[in-house]
């Protein structure tokens, strides 16, 4: 059963014990005061009835007209039988005689009780009083309005009582309906966002009500979650091209190895000149492949979230000691350093030095040969900022955002040539990620390239 009707069918049943409370409560009330007023005229009637009364010998002269009469008499002689009686009711349409007999044998004298007619059609409310001579007087006064009277009240009460139970059952059912349309209009949102559409949301409702603030919980929720979608999707996009990618660069090694193994087999390295070129080509795409493999592992254990051995780490010691093997590597290429001497860090040293180390590898790789290149560093409010310039040809527009990407590459052709494997960048952004910082790219073509990277600074 649907909550509307729930709701509905329980403040209708509610309402219906409401009104029957009250009716039961109103009926009682009014039996009671009717009968009470019943119970007065019996009241004069035994001030009036002495021990000494003397019992009409003959019925008493009865109106002729229509009017009613409402008081029995009966009196029964010693030995039982009625001496006379004078019923209630019209004098053309008298009511049945009081059950004398049910009074006398079940009751006190002069307790008024209620007693039926001796045909059972009616009820009256009687006593009776024996005199000394042993005649007993019945006196009854009829409850026929009394009852009739209350029958109709509760008849009222019943129609009364159904009209409020079907009103209020159709008030309710608008105010619940209208009430829980923003309940239907969450399940119409939720079974779209089931279909697929993550795009649906819960209409508006009034802030200030339980709905309204469920509803704007549910459209947070939801858009929390439309965006986890996303990034699910973008992540699995980014796996796949990881993979394909990772694939691309290891076939190419292996090709070459498989290839040079072949001519050997073949017999086609008949001389050791072209033996030893051979190997010295198996070599190179070997440790192609092996740094390539240690780059990947690297990445996969970022991605993991590792923890790594923290301590303070002194940047311009790094940033020298990156500077010295640059100048091994490419003896022609001018480096200047400048920063502040007591700026440190916390984290490992070995994967920050490897941070400076890949930004100047990806200098000389996207420059020409001699081209200068700077590094600064300095504290910026908190932040240790490490800047790598170089005078190159700068990066090229919009691609800014896409050099921290595994495996992309401005220059693809180039980068092959060089060994690159386009994850140099993807690692920096890792490293500098899992130390809590940022880095970003900058440039202006024909102007060189700017990478800075900030890490939180270490207390002292």
């Amino acid at each position: 059963m649907r909550l509307r009707a729930q709701l509905v069918i329980a403040f209708t049943l509610l309402l219906l014990v409401v009104v029957a409370a009250l009716g039961t409560i109103l009926v009682q009330s009014s039996r009671t005061v009717l009968v009470n007023q019943v119970d007065e005229s019996l009241d004069g009637i035994q001030i009036r009835t002495g021990p000494d009364r003397q019992p009409p010998q003959q019925p008493l002269d009865r109106q002729m007209d229509l009017s009613e009469r409402v008081i029995a008499h009966v009196v029964i002689a010693p030995e039982g039988f009625v001496i006379f009686s004078d019923a209630s009711g019209f004098a053309d349409d008298l009511d049945p005689l009081p059950d004398a007999v049910t009074l006398i044998e079940g009751h006190e004298p002069m307790e008024i009780v209620t007693i039926e007619a001796v045909d059972g059609s009616m009820r009256y409310r009687a006593f009776y009083h024996t005199n000394n001579d042993g005649v007993t007087e019945v006196w009854a006064a009829s409850l026929a309005e009394t009852d009739a009277a209350v029958k109709r009240m509760l008849g009222t009460i019943l129609l009364g009582g159904a009209g409020i139970a079907l009103v209020g059952a159709t008030i309710t059912w608008w105010l619940v309906r209208r009430g829980l349309e923003p309940v239907d209009e969450m399940v119409d949102t939720a079974t779209a966002i089931a279909g697929g559409d993550l795009s649906r949301r819960v209409p508006e409702a009034a802030p200030t009500t339980e709905l309204g603030q469920l509803g704007t919980a549910l459209n947070e929720m939801l858009g929390q979650i439309e965006t986890a979608f996303e990034h699910e999707a973008e992540a699995q996009d980014r796996l796949k091209a990881f993979v394909a990618d990772a694939s691309h660069e290891l076939r190419t090694p292996i090709a070459a190895v498989q290839g040079y193994a072949e001519l050997y087999r073949q017999g086609a390295l008949d001389d050791d000149e072209k033996l030893d070129n051979a190997m010295r080509r198996v070599g190179h795409d070997a440790a192609r492949m092996q740094r390539l493999v240690t780059d990947l592992l690297l990445l996969a254990r970022l991605d993991r979230g590792e923890s790594i051995e923290r301590r303070p780490v002194r940047i311009s010691a790094l940033v020298q000691d990156a500077a010295t093997d640059s100048a091994a590597i490419d003896p022609d290429r001018p480096i200047s350093v400048e920063g502040d001497e007591g700026l440190k860090v916390m984290g490992d040293d070995h994967q920050l030095a490897q941070v400076i180390a890949n930004l100047l590898a990806n200098a000389r790789a996207h420059t020409s040969p001699g081209t200068p290149v700077a590094i600064k560093y300095r504290n910026d409010g908190g932040k240790v900022v490490v800047d790598v310039i170089d005078n190159g040809p700068g990066i090229p527009a919009g691609a800014e955002r896409k050099l921290f990407d595994r495996f992309y590459r401005v220059d693809p052709s180039r980068a092959r040539r060089s060994g690159g494997s386009g994850l140099g960048l993807a690692i920096v952004a890792a490293i500098v990620a899992d130390h809590g910082g940022s880095v970003e790219a900058a440039s202006e073509p024909g102007h060189g390239a700017r990478f800075t990277v900030r890490l939180p600074l270490a207390e002292s």
